[in-house]
């Protein structure tokens, strides 16, 4: 599945689970897609994720899974906590 800011909108909301964790019960919800630059050859965009509380991911590639886009290697680097967890962005740079 091709990761874009278009095919991620559609699943905003949704639960990604992330398969390196250990206990296996650790999962992110796809909280924005926020576009950053689009040219003819070039598209920019983060995607931001909330985790929960009791749940800290250090800046790494992480295998996530969803229901509808299955396995996704995607690099998170925590950017903020509040009272719902903890939010990681994952910044995409891509050249067509």
């Amino acid at each position: 599945m091709e990761i874009n800011a278009n095919t991620m909108n559609e699943h905003i909301g949704s639960a990604f689970s992330v398969l390196d964790d250990p206990t296996g019960s650790v999962f992110l919800t796809l909280t924005s897609v926020v576009e950053h630059a689009k040219t003819e050859r070039m598209e920019t965009f983060s995607l931001f994720f909330l985790g929960p509380e009791n749940s800290y991911l250090p800046q790494q590639t992480y295998k996530l899974n969803h229901a509808t886009l299955g396995e996704l290697e995607i690099f998170l680097v925590p950017v903020a906590q509040n009272k719902d967890g903890f939010q990681y962005e994952a910044v995409f740079n891509l050249i067509f």
